[in-house]
């Protein structure tokens, strides 16, 4: 992904744009500054700044295999330096992460950032910048409805500033961008919040990362953040602010919970208020990822220049933030990692170790490209399953830390577009066989003794497959084997029928109850269905 060879200039050197950081840290609170020297995403390393210490403003990038082409970034798009900030910042990280195919985009498209104009109140407060923003960019994109290169471009700013919790951009400024129909990008595609790539997880896809963590492929310490933004839709900011003390044990009632940080609204005062936090149970599985990722750091005593301990963090830095232990007020998030590592964390390393491949987003030639992991995808998928499983707009607003329900109001606007969308999406034909390869190689015969573990019968007492789980198992009885990474399905089973009792089961459970069993019972009807597609495929190429 290139971000270990990403070079910065020496403390000792004055930055030319450090008037343009202390901007960006009285707002965002943190900044990372430009980097001297990158590698880009097929391994060739580009010098960015000048002798003078500037952006260099083209680039002549590799393609490998492909072609050799230049490319523009500036720092100077618009009249404000916030948005120059994060739009160099995105074409850069761009260049590291992805193909050169994107960097057309926005070489062309941030172009037209020049048109922003914001009132003197636009930087006052979040609020009023969010939606000052998101009516430029919108204007921009109707203005530019005949070149894709800008609204492609304009879709991948925000999403990334987005991402990176920058002040001032959230989900509401997607919705905003979701509501400019663009015409000939698709029927089902309108900018952001529906798309394939930024937009929610379909259920497919959620089924495969499920199995994709259970076979083991993330580190212990982004396994816990991955289930955290998958159970609870945490945004980076809020996993950085994460302590080791917000997760216990309550021994009258018997469960694991967690104190979420509240991060929006005007109690978001990172954990100075008390009451800045959202208790939520665990589920005994995370819970138990949590205590293991908390005891394998229990050797670090995180000190600071005086030697007094300071709070643990959940998820730590490497070594302490040295501008952090000199200030009164800060030293005590020393220790925190930033909510910009997170991101980069996952789009780079989760990403890379999940190794999933995307079933609609292709690079120019056709081929896949990865699936592109985010905690903020995560998120818009828990806000649009709610939506679909008939809670309310508080809920939704309380589960996804949002101070208002009008922040939520598009979940509900487009309540029948995003069925329409995740249904259609997992019910093609093209994600069906995509989805197929989560149980390639896992299929056995049922005489296969290579195999060991217990056999797992259905509902009638016929033999289903295999189960390698050592340990009990709290999921529900044969019919949650199809949601999970541990069971073996043999080949010649009647799974087709064990298929119907799920569905049974589904629709009892929609019809009475709610929570997480709707859920697993999701992920078992979405396993039921590929491995009867597989089943077929198997029959096809045998005769």
């Amino acid at each position: 992904m290139g971000h270990a060879q990403t070079k910065y200039l020496s403390p000792q050197i004055a930055d030319v744009y450090q008037e343009m950081y202390d901007y960006i840290e009285e707002l965002n609170g943190d900044y990372d500054p430009f980097p001297s020297e990158i590698e880009t995403f097929h391994g060739q390393t580009l010098k960015l700044r000048n002798d003078y210490g500037y952006l260099v403003k083209k680039h002549r990038v590799i393609n490998v295999g492909k072609d050799e082409s230049n490319y523009s970034v500036s720092d100077n798009y618009s009249n404000y330096s916030y948005i120059n900030f994060i739009a160099a910042k995105c074409w850069i990280d761009t260049a590291i992460s992805r193909s050169p195919a994107s960097l057309n985009h926005q070489s062309k498209g941030f172009k037209a950032l020049s048109g922003i104009v914001l009132s003197d109140k636009a930087f006052s407060s979040e609020r009023v910048f969010a939606k000052e923003i998101s009516s430029q960019l919108s204007a921009i994109m109707l203005a530019n409805k005949s070149d894709q290169r800008v609204w492609l471009a304009i879709r991948q700013f925000a999403n990334y500033a987005i991402e990176n919790s920058y002040w001032g951009f959230d989900e509401t400024v997607i919705f905003k961008l979701d509501e400019v129909v663009i015409p000939n990008s698709g029927t089902k595609q309108r900018v952001s919040l529906l798309d394939n790539e930024n937009g929610p997880f379909t259920r497919s896809e959620i089924a495969q990362i499920s199995t994709a963590i259970q076979d083991g492929r993330l580190s212990l310490k982004h396994k816990v953040m991955v289930r955290l933004a998958m159970k609870f839709g945490l945004r980076p900011i809020q996993m950085a602010l994460l302590r080791e003390e917000d997760v216990y044990y309550d021994s009258k009632v018997f469960a694991w919970f967690i104190n979420i940080p509240r991060v929006k609204g005007k109690v978001a005062q990172l954990r100075r208020n008390e009451n800045n936090f959202l208790l939520r149970q665990l589920p005994q599985e995370l819970a138990d990822d949590i205590q293991a990722l908390i005891a394998s750091e229990s050797d670090r005593s995180l000190r600071d220049l005086d030697g007094i301990r300071r709070p643990r963090p959940l998820f730590k830095r490497s070594s302490a933030n040295e501008h952090y232990l000199n200030a009164k007020k800060l030293v005590d998030y020393a220790w925190h990692t930033s909510s910009s590592r997170i991101t980069k964390d996952f789009t780079g390393t989760i990403q890379a170790q999940l190794g999933l491949k995307s079933a609609y987003v292709k690079d120019e030639d056709g081929n896949p490209l990865p699936l592109k992991i985010t905690a903020y995808r995560f998120r818009y998928t828990l806000g649009t399953r709610m939506v679909l499983e008939g809670k309310t707009p508080e809920d939704v607003a309380v589960a996804l830390d949002h101070s208002s329900i009008a922040s939520v109001d598009h979940y509900f606007r487009y309540n029948r577009d995003l069925m329409d969308f995740i249904d259609d999406t997992f019910e093609s034909s093209k994600v069906l066989s995509n989805s197929i390869a989560r149980w390639e190689g896992y299929i056995i015969d049922d005489d296969d003794n290579t195999v060991k573990g217990s056999v797992v019968r259905g509902k009638d007492l016929v033999n289903l497959g295999k189960c390698l789980k050592q340990s009990r198992c709290e999921w529900h009885p044969s019919v949650s084997c199809y949601g999970c990474g541990q069971f073996r399905p043999f080949k010649n089973a009647d799974h087709k029928s064990q298929l119907k009792v799920i569905e049974d089961e589904r629709d009892f459970v929609r019809n009475n109850s709610s929570g997480p069993v709707q859920h697993q019972l999701d992920e078992a009807y979405e396993g039921a269905i590929q491995i009867v597609e597989a089943q077929k495929i198997i029959i096809r190429e045998v005769s």
